[in-house]
């Protein structure tokens, strides 16, 4: 094996092993579906700032009809920290810090 075999092989396996260190997202996991399902409104209290960022209206936007998860929608954000882009998943670990109740 060459030196830049080596070194490829050594790179891919790191940014393999920090992507999978990073996702706070559990795919397998009914609330997090939720979550993911619920991006438009937590966008629009996050992001575009249409409404006060509260936990009550966080929760309102994972408590809809047709949801994947019976669990309260405070523990489902507190369940999912990282199922969406850095901003919604910084709000989400300020406002639902472990442990969940």
């Amino acid at each position: 094996m060459t030196m830049y075999s080596f070194f490829a092989v050594v790179t891919l396996f790191i940014l393999v092993a920090t992507a999978a260190a990073q996702d706070l997202c559990p795919k397998d996991e009914y609330a997090c579906l939720d979550i993911i399902n619920s991006s438009q409104c937590l966008a629009q209290l996050v992001i575009q700032k249409m409404s006060p960022l509260t936990k009550e209206n966080m929760a309102k936007c994972v408590e809809t009809e047709g949801v994947a998860s019976s669990l309260p929608g405070a523990q489902k954000l507190c369940r999912c920290p990282g199922c969406h882009t850095e901003p919604i998943n910084a709000a989400i670990r300020e406002l639902f810090p472990p442990p969940c109740v």
